[in-house]
């Protein structure tokens, strides 16, 4: 197995990881749902927390899987121009939308810093269940920073070879 082989499947491994923390997010998010609606209907009184924390628990779940979608070519293509290009211009279409996303990860990376500084200097917290905001806005600058960093990764690789199944995205990571 050669080196780029290796760190593909440790980054795999690792989105792989991230990604199913944040279908346990989802996962959660769903039975706070379904808590708040027994309780609410049930006994009357509802939880103050489960609007908060199922917020978050959102925002947890997107930054989370993000490196693992990106990882995977699992995520939303155009492909209309690139299925119908040949190699050079498939692989310079390829890397034009890695530099887009790159621009948008730093942008996005920069801001939420910025945030995370606010958020940690004024000690925010949510409205109503007063949920510390700091690892949330770390969190979404850590999925971020880490989504570019395969981008930036996949930009070395070579761009891939068709759509990933949808039943085993992993295969269009190989490409």
């Amino acid at each position: 197995m050669t080196l780029p082989e290796r760190i593909d499947r440790v980054i795999l491994w690792i989105t792989r990881a991230l990604g199913a923390l944040g279908a346990a997010c989802i996962a959660g998010m769903a039975a706070l749902t379904v808590l708040a609606v027994v309780m609410r209907y049930a006994f009357g009184a509802p939880f103050a927390f489960t609007e908060d924390l199922a917020g978050l628990m959102l925002v947890s779940a997107v930054f989370l899987g993000m490196p693992y979608a990106l990882a995977t070519h699992a995520h939303i293509r155009v492909n209309l121009l690139y299925d119908r290009s040949r190699a050079g211009a498939r692989r310079a279409l390829f890397l034009l939308g890695q530099l887009v996303f790159l621009a948008f990860a730093a942008v996005f990376f920069r801001d939420a810093l910025a945030d995370l500084n606010l958020t940690l200097m004024l000690n925010l917290k949510t409205e109503v269940a007063r949920i510390p905001l700091a690892p949330f806005v770390g969190m979404m600058a850590v999925g971020v920073a880490l989504a570019a960093l395969v981008a930036a990764w996949q930009m070395l690789r070579p761009p891939p070879a068709g759509m990933a199944a949808p039943d085993m995205p992993e295969k269009g990571f190989d490409a």
